[in-house]
């Protein structure tokens, strides 16, 4: 039997071990003292695993590069990865009202880490913990082993990468592969945060901190194409958060390192201007404030009657100039992005080896034989609800199947 190494034992790199160990003697290198670091606080612990929308769907959710995945995502698909993990007893629920996300019966992300530990020792993975990886050994054009920090050089048929990108340094994924792969030739496109939170230029915002809110609505032009965005939010101390808001920073990253982006947030997108101004003049002698309090959260109409200075006005002296403002406010409210929290806090990292460098049918690098890319490393990104998993598992499983 060959020798296969998989570099990064997060999702991809576990399940490229896997799917390798079936036909290869096959070595696991960590650089942490555990696996799977960065999966045990995604999701806030719970770990969203993978959607359980229809694989074909899933396209339409990636933001970088979808194409690409075509191979990955039909070779090792999210309905593949929930049979695995029924087949190593880890319990899960689909939770149809949350856009479908799948996460352990327990909401424990180290449920997902055991279980596939679990199966590599089984499988007879060789798992070395406390080992970086700084070089390759490469010669002819030819991956020949890897060269570890401690002065190690393991040797091996074929070599995965499988290291992460650069969000969450502080669970191994620092970016140093990247300079490495580049070294050797590969394509590195330019890293930006994807899934992360974003800073608002106008300051009375800042009044709004901590107030959620739910299913709004984002809009914003992206080179003259105008996209929108449903999910929660939250107001924060340096702008805003949340589902929808990480999800528009994944599509304007790369537009806000030089310039502002306009969003414009409707708060009540289910309903239409007229039916909003029924409710507001609804009880004539009450304040317009009151008679919205049904619909939007108190705190939130409470700032926004007073950035209007509004918080008085009763139905009945209500103009169409004001009532017009107030409705401008809750279904058009325009703020300006100037920049993101960056890619320390991103749920992952946009940007990476260049896919052209990559077979999609195999992973297997054009540049290097027999030297194989899976998951964050690669200039691929998605949206929020277990998608970015998914791809960490799909293309971890076909590298290993390609060995």
């Amino acid at each position: 039997m060959s020798k296969v190494i998989v570099v990064g034992g997060g999702p991809s790199g576990m399940m490229a071990a896997l799917a390798a160990s079936k036909t290869h003697n096959t070595i696991l290198l960590e650089r942490n003292e555990e696996l799977g670091k960065k999966l045990k606080v995604t999701g806030g612990g719970r770990c969203n695993i993978t959607n359980n929308r229809d694989i074909e769907d899933f396209f339409e959710k990636v933001v970088t590069n979808k194409k690409f995945l075509y191979s990955s995502f039909y070779s090792f698909t999210n309905t593949d990865l929930l049979n695995y993990f029924k087949e190593n007893n880890l319990e899960y629920k689909v939770e149809d009202f949350n856009d479908h996300k799948v996460y352990t019966k327990s909401d424990k992300s180290i449920e997902v880490i055991e279980a596939l530990r679990n199966d590599l020792i089984t499988r007879n993975v060789d798992i070395l913990y406390n080992k970086r990886v700084v070089d390759l050994i490469v010669e002819n054009d030819i991956i020949k082993g890897v060269v570890c920090e401690d002065g190690d050089k393991i040797y091996a048929d074929k070599v995965i990468i499988s290291t992460g990108g650069k969000s969450h340094a502080h669970t191994g994924s620092d970016g140093s592969m990247y300079q490495i792969l580049q070294k050797h030739k590969h394509s590195i496109n330019k890293l930006y945060p994807a899934l992360t939170p974003l800073t608002i230029k106008e300051g009375w915002v800042k009044n709004l901190q901590g107030i959620s809110m739910q299913d709004v609505e984002i809009s914003f032009k992206i080179k003259k194409r105008k996209m929108s965005k449903v999910g929660d939010m939250i107001f924060t101390h340096f702008g805003i958060s949340g589902p929808c808001v990480l999800i528009t920073s994944s599509y304007i990253n790369k537009v806000i390192e030089n310039e502002e982006v306009s969003l414009n947030i409707d708060f009540l997108p289910k309903m239409t201007n007229e039916e909003i101004s029924k409710i507001m003049r609804e009880t004539p002698n009450k304040n317009v404030l009151n008679n919205l309090k049904g619909i939007l959260p108190s705190n939130f109409l409470k700032e926004i009657f007073d950035l209007l200075e509004l918080s008085d006005k009763k139905a009945n002296e209500l103009s169409k100039s004001d009532e017009s403002k107030i409705i401008e406010y809750l279904k058009n409210m325009q703020l300006t992005c100037n920049g993101s929290r960056g890619i320390k806090v991103s749920m992952v990292t946009s940007g990476g080896v260049s896919v052209k460098d990559i077979n999609s049918s195999t992973m297997e690098s054009k540049i290097i034989k027999n030297l194989f890319l899976t998951g964050e490393v690669i200039d691929v990104d998605a949206e929020t609800g277990g998608y970015n998993l998914q791809i960490a598992f799909s293309t971890g499983y076909l590298a290993g199947i390609s060995v």
